[in-house]
């Protein structure tokens, strides 16, 4: 008996190792499949003052791209529609509490306008020359707080009227009146940004290249200070490459040219001629080979039933009656 509860643990264990291989299978399966690339990004209006005041005059300033697109579905509209749809004005949600409240729960994307929004002034949309042309539309609106705002923090819109049209990927940014905000304001603009001399002398200002590990906000960022006394990042170098030793050779030099000379193998492997198998089909066929081991194996330790033989036979046969009187042997000498 205690054999077959041996058998019954070692199949519950196989079962188990079985549903566990299996899974383990089709989860590297998965994750190895490409995640798709998302369209687009997030970007923002920077405040030039980390906190307000009720009644203060307000700068924000951000980069995106020159596009427009629309709030009904998220597509990106034509050229025309960049400047055919404006103005585009800056809206302020004077009620926090309408951004749950109020909240297309229909699919609607960002940017949205509700009744309890409030339009404060025209956004300017100048499109600029930056390094990356990703960023080269520059946003900007200038307004006056309302006085009788409570302190916390405060959205903002941009978008046309009505709402159907927005600005590049800019979505809802935040201005802070009477209430620091939870962590400083990195402003993302680069350094001949002219909002920047309206800025505190403490101010943030995103840097264009890390002089440091980039492990804490003070090796990725430069006050506004620096910049207005002449901060400029170093030129980034990349290193000259040794050249090789020259060697000796008996063959004869090769005239043709070598082809993917230069390229590293990951990058040929892109072009090589169809007919290799795909790694989702090997990664399958592993998964069902594993599979089909571990439930053999665990078949061969499924619980079995103690059973008894009894067989018939002669029992004079098998218990022989010892012989008392054997034959005598002669041997001759």
């Amino acid at each position: 008996m205690a054999r077959v509860g041996e058998r019954r643990v070692r199949a519950g264990i196989g079962a188990a190792v079985a549903a566990t291989v299996a899974a383990a299978a089709l989860s590297a399966v998965t994750l190895a499949a490409a995640a798709p690339a998302g369209a687009g990004g997030a970007d923002w209006l920077y405040p030039h003052r980390d906190r307000y005041e009720a009644g203060q005059q307000v700068l924000l300033v951000g980069y995106t791209e020159a596009i427009a697109r629309s709030t009904g579905d998220d597509s990106v509209l034509a050229e025309a529609a960049l400047r055919g749809d404006g103005p585009y004005y800056a809206y302020l949600r004077v009620d926090p509490a309408a951004i749950e409240r109020d909240a297309p729960w229909d699919g609607s994307p960002w940017p949205y306008v509700r009744p309890a929004d409030r339009r404060m002034s025209q956004v300017t949309a100048e499109e600029v020359s930056p390094v990356a042309s990703r960023f080269s539309l520059r946003v900007s609106a200038a307004f006056r707080l309302p006085e009788e705002l409570a302190p916390g923090g405060y959205e903002v819109i941009v978008c046309n009227d009505p709402c159907t049209t927005t600005l590049g990927y800019l979505v809802g940014s935040f201005v802070y009146v009477g209430t620091d905000p939870p962590e400083p304001i990195v402003r993302d603009w680069p350094l001949d940004d002219p909002a920047i001399r309206h800025l505190d002398a403490d101010a943030l200002v995103a840097a264009p290249v890390c002089e440091a590990d980039c492990t804490s906000i003070d090796d990725s960022t430069v006050t506004a200070a620096e910049i207005r006394a002449g901060y400029r990042p170093p030129i980034a170098t990349a290193p000259r490459e040794p050249e090789p030793a020259a060697t000796s050779t008996t063959t004869s030099p090769v005239s043709a040219p070598v082809a993917d000379a230069g390229t590293s193998p990951a990058g040929r492997a892109g072009a090589d001629p169809a007919g290799g198998v795909p790694s989702e089909v090997v990664a399958w066929l592993l998964a069902f080979g594993a599979l089909l081991v571990v439930s053999c194996v665990a078949w061969r330790w499924r619980p079995r039933e103690a059973r008894m033989v009894v067989r018939q036979g002669n029992a004079r046969a098998e218990h022989r009656e010892s012989d008392d009187d054997p034959d005598p042997v002669q041997i001759k000498l």
